[in-house]
């Protein structure tokens, strides 16, 4: 039986090139300030000071995300849908570990898969769909759950990563990730 190679020492691999990267990812997207009321913008004015703090908190363990703020977005008819906006530095620390553990799960993932992956879109999607129209198959399955993830216990997302990351820190960071809780009209 083969022996399942996990990924090791991840968190020495965070330097302040990976760092910097990340905030260059954070900034392009855009988006609000967090709970602790800090935009991009205030962010970047120490940037250098904050990544490297940010990057001693996330190689030393000592790091904790701050609440999602909630938001709705409104939906149209009367309906909105929630949504959690992390604070920035949050957003930086989420892409640092985005970027070291998206190639082990980009390997084991569906090649059909399209939905939020590097180099993969729509379009990809809407061509793969043609090929196998082409080849005789009749009918598309489009699901999409709703409150999906806000319902997936968090045990089955850590043994997830668990099975293929074998570094305690990240394993502890990605846990912080998920019971950062949310802060809505004052209430966690």
């Amino acid at each position: 039986m083969d022996k399942k190679i996990k990924a090791h020492s991840l968190t020495g691999r965070i330097t302040p090139e990976l760092m910097w990267d990340a905030f260059r990812n954070v900034k392009r997207n855009r988006g609000e300030a967090g709970v602790d009321k800090v935009s991009i913008q205030l962010f970047e004015k120490n940037l250098e000071q904050n990544l490297l703090a940010l990057m001693r908190r996330l190689k030393d363990g000592t790091y904790q995300s701050y609440p999602l703020r909630r938001v709705h977005i409104d939906k149209g008819g009367g309906k909105t849908r929630p949504l959690g906006i992390p604070a920035v530095r949050d957003r930086v620390a989420q892409e640092v570990i985005r970027q070291l553990l998206s190639p082990l799960f980009e390997r084991i993932f569906h090649n059909d898969s399209f939905g939020f992956r590097p180099r993969r879109g729509c379009h990809m999607a809407v061509a793969r769909v043609i090929e196998l129209h082409q080849q005789g198959y009749k009918y598309v399955l489009d699901a999409d759950i709703k409150g999906f993830f806000d319902n997936i216990p968090h045990d089955v997302i850590m043994a997830g990563v668990a099975a293929e990351v074998a570094d305690g820190n990240i394993l502890r960071i990605v846990e912080r990730f998920l019971k950062a809780g949310v802060m809505e009209d004052g209430a966690l």
